[in-house]
């Protein structure tokens, strides 16, 4: 029974893996002004977060990891405001 629950969590961890939504025709929907909620209605969560502020202004990077793509989205008061990286 419990090489049966392996094997299923297994699967699952793969398959998930293996939808990502980190693909060339999604990045190409990214573009300046889009919200931090746009953004990841479109690639989902970001792998990592960043964020800092002063003065009234929030800067918060979204990068992504999939595979060999890195890709980072940077963000000022949640609007994007440039993107950078290599999709693979």
């Amino acid at each position: 029974m419990t090489a049966c629950r392996l094997a299923l969590i297994t699967a699952a961890v793969v398959l998930l893996a293996g939808c990502s939504r980190l693909t060339e025709a999604n990045l190409e929907k990214i573009h300046n002004g889009m919200t931090t909620d746009e953004v990841k209605a479109i690639l989902g969560p970001p792998s990592e977060t960043e964020s800092s502020g002063a003065l009234g202004i929030t800067g918060t990077t979204y990068s992504y990891h999939s595979g060999s793509s890195d890709v980072k989205i940077t963000f000022l008061n949640d609007k994007v405001i440039a993107t950078e990286g290599q999709f693979k």
